[in-house]
């Protein structure tokens, strides 16, 4: 079967409101909690299967209640996690993320047990990232990590999909190993160097990863789609109008549909036009895990 494999991350995302956000050493009374599951790899397998794709999740979660709550929504959500392992250090990393009444927000990411995962770990799981038919990350887990997966994908010729998210600069040698690359406008101008006011700009900064020897770099642009750039020259995919609640998980659910549809046996531009249609439906309900769309809904919302 057309397995997606995804190595990431496992965020608890702890949710608090408030009127305003506190002062320095201020403490004020907020207004509503509530703890989500999330984690930028964690999202995106979900997506994927809710989609109806056969997912595997390798990973790292703490010994601790937060862990137990990700294993039982991948048993839920029917997702493999026979080698997500448990680490003996740390805690299930969390999302500390505070929302005030405009809708601004203010995150702390503690890494914990995401950090723990180790290349050695990686090497172990070879045999899974080799029954593969594609490999999705992103950079949630310590750098190192996500680059010898590159290596391994590269090694074993298994296409790897990358999300560079939360974007860091990312050396040439790894970059052109890359099969798909997905960064938004802001990702692309952290690993092209590149800044980016216009539409041009957003071709340039994309021939530039294309030079290096990237296969396929898919820029996403919000409500305007995305861009495709490959050997073959530049391709713009429309995005979806719909009513934005919030934009939480919206890449990651762009990115989870994207793989699912190149495992399908898409095209690029039907892979990516299927992923604009699942970002956008994301977008239409709040939360991260809660807003990711079942296939039935997608069909639909494309009829």
């Amino acid at each position: 079967m057309n397995k997606i494999t995804v190595v990431g991350s496992f965020v608890m995302d702890l949710i608090g409101t408030m009127e305003s956000f506190p002062l320095e050493g201020q403490t004020i009374i907020g207004k509503t909690f509530k703890t989500l599951p999330g984690g930028k790899g964690a999202n995106q397998a979900v997506a994927a299967s809710r989609l109806g794709g056969n997912v595997e999740m390798i990973g790292m979660v703490g010994n601790d209640a937060f862990g137990d709550t990700f294993k039982k929504v991948f048993d839920e959500e029917k997702i493999t996690i026979n080698h997500v392992l448990t680490s003996k250090e740390s805690p299930t990393a969390v999302g500390l993320i505070q929302i005030n009444c405009k809708g601004e927000n203010k995150i702390v990411v503690i890494p914990g047990a995401n950090y723990d995962y180790t290349i050695e770990a990686l090497q172990k799981v070879k045999d899974t990232i080799k029954s593969s038919k594609l490999v999705l990350a992103q950079l949630e887990l310590r750098p190192e990590v996500t680059f010898a997966l590159i290596d391994l994908c590269h090694e074993l010729g298994v296409p790897i999909v990358l999300n560079p998210a939360p974007a860091i600069p990312i050396d040439a040698s790894y970059l052109k190993k890359v099969t798909y690359l997905t960064p938004n406008e802001t990702e692309l101008e952290i690993i092209s160097k590149m800044k980016i006011q216009s539409l041009e700009d957003t071709k340039l900064a994309i021939q530039k990863l294309l030079d290096i020897g990237v296969k396929n770099v898919i820029a996403t642009l919000g409500s305007k789609g995305a861009l495709i750039g490959n050997e073959s020259g530049f391709e713009h995919v429309p995005g979806y109008t719909v009513d934005v609640v919030d934009t939480v998980a919206a890449g990651d659910a762009f990115n989870g549909a994207f793989a699912y549809g190149v495992v399908e046996g898409f095209t690029l531009n039907q892979a990516v036009r299927y992923a604009n249609a699942v970002g956008a439906l994301t977008v239409t309900k709040p939360g991260a895990i809660p807003s990711l769309p079942s296939k039935a809904e997608v069909d639909k919302f494309i009829v």
